[in-house]
């Protein structure tokens, strides 16, 4: 689901490309059978071996997310356990552990897990706040203060730095884009983001597109500038063949982090799609030039040159999985 269909056919590995058909069934267990093959196996690819090592963290992401709703604790926190032997420094994880172990009362191992997300992100606001509280209860007020302060810092900079961004960009007559940078100054809700952020992902393995799109589309008036969120919108567009707006979202994820392979080789398929096809080969090669080995944009690349006649089967992968 972080990828267009078109470019996950297009993948040469087979233990990778079954492992994310699987995740996407929430079929789980075939996931981590599969994924891990793909880790294993010694010609796997880097740009491969980054894909099933992302697939594998969000696989025991989703099964964790499935034991909380079934009060299963105990799984749940092994899931998560298992996503951060993958990505230790995935902050988010650490913070959903601590969030989980607080409400069932596991007060200790919250602290543990909110300090964790900490020193992984020191910027990680959210965290800081439900650690000093904690801290607060657990009778630690001194280092309670010292979170409550840093969080202090962090709240003025969070309005400041896009606030400053809105007045340059108003300066220079950017209405749209000082609007978003006002939006992330003042109306930021972080809560608010992450329910709709998470149901937009839920709706998107559910295939049901038109709702993810929604979600996605309401995560970003609370949060504007997170190149995740605008990538996963342009999956959900690009999905039910609106070219034009998954494109757009494809750009905007690029413009907040113009290092985005994943949001680059979706705008690559989805201008290839849209009839835009010098504008796709030109963002092919900036995502060759980083990844060499990268199967689809190869793929896609060659299929651009290939005869008009056999393009629709290359753009539609090899297989139909």
């Amino acid at each position: 689901m972080r990828f267009l269909k078109s470019i996950r056919n297009l993948l040469g590995n087979y233990q990778l490309k079954s492992g994310i058909y699987h995740y996407e069934r929430g079929e789980a267990g075939q996931a981590v059978e599969y994924l891990t093959k793909a880790l294993q196996a010694p010609d796997t690819t880097e740009p491969d071996r980054r894909m099933a090592m992302y697939y594998l963290t969000q696989t025991y992401i989703a099964a964790a997310e499935k034991f909380e709703e079934s009060g299963d604790t105990t799984k749940a926190v092994e899931a998560y356990r298992q996503a951060l032997q993958i990505a230790p420094d995935y902050p988010d994880i650490q913070f959903r552990m601590g969030a989980l172990c607080a409400r069932f009362g596991l007060t200790l191992e919250a602290i543990e897990s909110y300090r964790r997300a900490v020193e992984s992100h020191p910027e990680y606001l959210e965290a800081r706040v439900n650690l000093g509280f904690l801290l607060l209860k657990n009778g630690d007020k001194e280092e309670a203060a010292r979170q409550f302060a840093a969080a202090r810092d962090l709240s003025v900079q969070a309005i400041e730095g896009p606030y400053r961004k809105g007045r340059e960009a108003l300066a220079r007559g950017a209405a749209s884009e000082g609007e978003e940078w006002f939006r992330e100054a003042f109306q930021r809700q972080p809560e608010s983001f992450a329910f709709h952020y998470r149901r937009g992902l839920k709706a998107l393995r559910d295939s049901h597109y038109e709702e993810a799109a929604e979600e996605f589309r309401r995560a970003i008036e609370f949060q504007p500038n997170f190149a995740d969120v605008h990538n996963f919108l342009g999956v959900a567009c690009g999905e039910q063949e609106i070219w034009p707006d998954s494109i757009a979202a494809f750009r905007r994820a690029l413009e907040v982090n113009p290092d985005y392979l994943v949001a680059r080789l979706n705008l690559a398929c989805a201008l290839s799609q849209g009839g835009e096809e010098r504008a796709a080969a030109e963002e092919l090669r900036s995502v060759l030039s980083a990844e060499p080995e990268n199967q689809p944009a190869l793929a896609l690349l060659e299929g651009l040159s290939a005869p008009r006649r056999e393009r629709s089967r290359v753009q539609q992968g090899e297989s139909g999985d």
